[in-house]
């Protein structure tokens, strides 16, 4: 038995769409583009043509794909459309409704999460969560991303704790775009990783190093001094993170994924040592890193269309 559906990950910096069998949960093609972040018409208009041209690459009839699963920033109301993304897609910030024009386009139905539920879905269903019955995802990407599922679906009908990165988690200098100052979005994401390494003078100290995260990291292992309080720093304020996390919702396995978990890998074991966090007798939780990659949120956003 063959069963098709669109998967679209709306991320801050790039848009994927891939072709997915969600029977084997495998994705046969995907596309990337840069998100539009300002013109509804371009960004639907965009989902659409890639949608074609994944469809034709990879010999599957149009007839046979059953619907469309996104994953967009911000809350999701029950009818698929989407308010406040605090600025990430400005036509999407009041009320935008998502779940209408994708199904006027495409002619096809959809269904609509936020787009952190949606990694965490594909997490738990076809990735490292596979076979844990709470499955807990925190994405550092260009932001923080947070979505549990517990039992192959998720707790809460609607994406009641995606903001769950804003917590303050430290007396810090560095504002977050919500407004506040201390949150561990602000201080975890690679926006937060980059500003950190700013404010420290970065570019005036190792101007042979590009500000970037990944190179942030390898300075790191070489030993850069600045490189190595910053990544200490990095390191404290996401196993603070963790621990909150853990005392909040109990996961059985807590996934890290996203562009900044490239890099993590060194620092498992630390991230995975907490204090005395148990929120009941006997209590166990692994770390891990995402083995999905790129393709966790087109997963999940398909799946959306078979599970919800």
């Amino acid at each position: 038995m063959q069963k098709y559906a669109v998967g679209i990950d709306i991320g801050g910096t790039r848009t994927k769409v891939g072709l997915v069998d969600i029977i084997e949960g495998r994705v046969l093609e995907m596309m990337l583009t840069p998100t539009e972040k300002y013109d509804a018409d371009l960004f639907i208009n965009s989902l659409y043509q890639q949608y074609l041209k994944i469809s034709e690459k990879a010999s599957v009839n149009q007839s046979l794909i059953e619907g469309i699963g996104i994953g967009a920033p911000g809350f999701v109301y029950e009818d698929g459309s989407v308010d406040s993304t605090f600025g990430f897609l400005p036509f999407m910030d009041n009320h935008f409704h998502l779940k209408n024009e994708l199904e006027k386009k495409f002619g096809l139905p959809c269904n609509v999460d936020n787009d952190a539920r949606v990694v965490a879905l594909g997490e738990a269903l076809f990735g490292r969560g596979k076979g844990y019955r709470r499955v807990l995802v925190v994405t550092l990407g260009t932001g923080l991303g947070l979505g549990l599922v517990a039992n192959r679906k998720f707790e809460t009908d609607l994406p009641y704790g995606h903001l769950g990165g804003h917590m303050t988690i430290a007396d810090s200098d560095i504002e977050c775009y919500c407004g506040k100052k201390g949150c561990l979005e602000a201080l975890v994401s690679a926006t937060g990783i980059i500003n950190s390494a700013a404010m420290a003078g970065w570019a005036k100290k190792n101007p042979e190093i590009p500000l970037l995260v990944e190179s942030i990291f390898e300075a790191e292992q070489q030993g850069n001094e600045l490189a190595v309080n910053i990544i200490a720093g990095f390191l404290e304020y996401l196993k603070t993170g963790i621990a909150n996390f853990v005392t909040l919702f109990a996961p059985d396995i807590i996934i890290i994924g996203g562009g900044v978990a490239k890099g993590l890998n060194p620092y498992l074991g630390l991230i995975s040592q907490r204090s005395s966090v148990n929120p009941f007798s006997g209590y166990k939780c692994e770390i891990a890193l995402s083995e999905l990659d790129e393709y966790s949120g087109i997963l999940g956003a398909a799946a959306l269309f078979n599970f919800k």
